[in-house]
């Protein structure tokens, strides 16, 4: 039986699993691209003949299914943007950021990213995405949630003002 992401998750979260996937890729191999990770993206979750892995709860149709532009826009900006990204979101974290995981990191940057730059998604929407992210891949999602806060206090401070 093939398994794919659950129909619940929305075309918008499922770009952000595969930009979670490629920034993993990238900070695996900072030397990757653009273009390097995209062609590569779908050997993360299928086996040689193009089948889903057994383990893997993503399956390549999914990506099918993602919001393209959505994704292009995030993993595009990150990478093109990672100075600003790293330089927002490395003085709330309260270790020496190679000690972060892999997973850990990509998710803080890409929420990073979108607090800082994609001001079209309200700041709790880019905060609760980020969490499911770190849920689904077994990741810290308190210690997401807490540093995500911080940034977005830091760089969204006038749209929280404004539901107060």
């Amino acid at each position: 039986m093939e398994k794919a992401m659950p129909q619940s998750r929305g075309a918008r979260h499922k770009a952000r699993v595969f930009v979670l996937l490629g920034l993993y890729q990238w900070l695996a191999d900072p030397a990757l691209d653009y273009a390097a990770i995209d062609a590569h993206l779908e050997g993360l979750i299928q086996d040689e003949e193009g089948a889903a892995l057994e383990e893997c709860d993503i399956d390549p149709r999914d990506f099918a299914r993602c919001d393209k532009a959505l994704f292009a826009e995030l993993l595009g900006g990150v990478l093109n943007e990672q100075v600003q990204v790293l330089e927002t979101v490395m003085p709330f974290v309260d270790r020496d950021f190679d000690r972060v995981s892999l997973v850990e990191r990509a998710i803080l940057m890409l929420g990073t990213y979108e607090l800082l730059f994609c001001l079209h998604t309200p700041w709790r929407v880019v905060i609760n995405e980020s969490v499911e992210l770190a849920k689904e891949f077994g990741s810290g999602y308190r210690f997401t949630n807490g540093v995500l806060e911080k940034v977005a206090r830091q760089v969204r401070a006038t749209e929280i003002n404004a539901e107060k």
